[in-house]
């Protein structure tokens, strides 16, 4: 789904236009069961999350620790049993690039684990968190007796491969508008909750901008211009993607 797209500053929309461009963007955004239905695709099912349990430690995490960085070696996989993580990487530039956040349900390592190689990003706590951490030995032995949970777990590396392929269509994007379009439409699927009048992200146009590559200004610009045409509305901490 593509962004309202234009080369020159768009005039100020008429009802008619805003309806059309509505239409047009919000194509998949408009339906209540949106961020549900993402919950509960991208989470494992409770029957895996309960044998991982089984095998696997709790650990806690406080605000701005790191629990895992971009090329560390890792043998354990990490279910978010409690608060919020946030994924991101370093360009070479030194710039921090947001990719997204991991919720409760959320598994994450298990590329690293099952190939044996480095964790690819940097994971650190966003508040006060708790992590199942299950060792590569376990998690073998667990998946080599229960077909169940495996299937789940591939069914959760397909879903990565898909993000990851959304990811890189993102930043091949060249307009800043696109770019900041796709960056909410990401941000919507997996840190988001219904309003009466939309879909709101918990998100700070700093993070958004980590998300979309560009400066903060640049961004909080293109956020003026998407609130003008009547597709957001603007908060503290917070963005309304507008339903039709």
């Amino acid at each position: 789904m593509a962004p309202p797209s234009s080369s020159k500053p768009a005039p100020k929309p008429t009802a008619k236009r805003q309806m059309a461009k509505r239409h047009a963007v919000f194509k998949a955004l408009d339906a209540d069961v949106f961020t549900q239905a993402w919950a509960e695709n991208s989470a494992l099912t409770t029957r895996s999350a309960q044998a991982l349990q089984s095998v696997g430690v709790v650990r806690p995490w406080r605000d701005g620790q790191v629990v895992l960085s971009r090329g560390q070696p890792t043998s354990t996989a990490l279910l978010l049993m409690k608060g919020r993580l946030r994924v991101s990487v370093t360009t070479p530039e030194g710039e921090e690039q947001l990719l997204r956040w991991m919720l409760p349900g959320e598994i994450s390592g298990l590329s690293s684990v099952f190939a044996e190689t480095t964790y690819p990003a940097d994971l650190v706590s966003v508040g006060p968190s708790q992590v199942l951490h299950i060792e590569r030995t376990r998690l073998i032995d667990l998946i080599s007796r229960d077909p169940v949970v495996a299937v789940d777990l591939l069914r959760i590396l397909g879903l990565r491969i898909n993000q990851l392929f959304d990811t890189l269509a993102d930043q091949g994007m060249h307009s800043l508008e696109q770019r900041v379009w796709a960056a909410l439409e990401r941000i919507a699927k997996f840190n988001s909750v219904k309003v009466p009048d939309g879909v709101m992200l918990r998100v700070s146009q700093t993070d958004l901008a980590q998300a979309a590559s560009a400066s903060r200004q640049r961004v909080n610009q293109q956020l003026r211009h998407f609130q003008d045409q009547g597709l957001i509305r603007l908060g503290y901490r917070n963005i309304v993607l507008l339903r039709q």
